[in-house]
């Protein structure tokens, strides 16, 4: 039995079974360590600048939270406009997520 063919949106040009792809390819997951070490040392640094501000220890509690307080952060940032505004962006994020990351403290400590 000869291939089956199929129409191609171009009229000259047809398209076999073989040709054509249903799924797409298959990808590998998203996550790159050129990402996620910068993020999860900058969470670090936020985390442990918070825990200055209100207390509390532990490298991976510093990261953990430092990391929270950055998403917290951009939540606030996008759903209220506020913004810090010191003419260097590293440093406004930095701040946003320090404040992040203190109400992400309080919140634990209001929980627990």
């Amino acid at each position: 039995m000869p291939p089956r063919t199929r129409k191609s949106p171009k009229p000259d040009r047809i398209v076999r079974d073989e040709e054509i792809e249903i799924l797409p390819p298959r990808r590998g997951l998203p996550l790159d360590l050129s990402v996620i070490v910068p993020t999860v040392a900058f969470g670090t640094v936020t985390g442990f600048a918070a825990s200055l501000i209100v207390g509390g220890g532990g490298m991976v509690r510093h990261a953990v939270v430092g990391v929270l307080g950055m998403l917290v952060g951009q939540g606030i940032v996008r759903l209220t406009g506020w913004r810090l505004n010191t003419g260097y962006r590293l440093l406004d994020e930095a701040g946003m997520a320090v404040i992040g990351a203190v109400l992400v403290i309080l919140l634990a400590r209001f929980i627990a």
